[in-house]
């Protein structure tokens, strides 16, 4: 457990350690580099401004690093929804890391053309059935297959554009946003 008294090289010291792990927690949950970067330097000065003894540092630096991320959240008039206090903290940051992602496919489903968008809306996202889908719209199961395979891979190609995403036996294991230029801001 790391300690920090009242010597800034000793904060210099133990910040440089856990300096990588911050900006990964902080990336996670931040889609701009440079944004996380200064939420990171911030946390920093807080420490650095603290007059009273730090018992755990890394835990300080870490609760720091959620008040922080909550403040600029709530500034940027995003809700935040309180997390059920049983949940392990993996549990918690796995249920964030998928509602962010699904938030992005929304809005990336909603740019496919109709055909395929509504295709994956309706089965999907509404859970319908293949085949009841295409008893609703009159069309072949295969052409309806079809539109959703190809719907899923166009939305792939678009969450790739804009995201960094790591895979790990099928589920999505981790993810960021690449800088907000290179996909145009389409996912906030």
């Amino acid at each position: 457990m790391l300690q920090l008294t009242q010597n800034s090289e000793d904060l210099a010291k133990a910040f440089g350690n856990l300096q990588a792990s911050l900006r990964t927690y902080l990336r996670r949950r931040i889609a701009d580099a440079s944004l996380a970067d200064d939420i990171l330097q911030d946390i920093f000065v807080k420490a650095l401004l603290n007059k009273r003894q730090i018992e755990n540092l890394t835990g300080w630096l870490y609760a720091a690093a959620r008040t922080t991320l909550v403040d600029y959240y709530r500034n940027q008039g995003v809700s935040m929804e309180e997390l059920d206090e049983n949940m392990s903290e993996q549990q918690a940051e796995d249920l964030q890391l998928h509602a962010s992602l699904a938030s992005c496919l929304q809005v990336f489903i909603q740019q496919l053309p109709d055909k395929y968008r509504d295709t994956l809306m309706a089965t999907d996202l509404q859970g319908h059935s293949l085949r009841d889908l295409a008893d609703q719209t009159g069309l072949s199961l295969s052409a309806i297959k079809s539109r959703a395979a190809r719907g899923r891979s166009m939305l792939k190609d678009k969450v790739l554009d804009c995201c960094h995403v790591e895979i790990q036996d099928g589920l999505v294991t981790d993810y960021h946003r690449h800088a907000a230029n290179k996909c145009g801001g389409k996912c906030g």
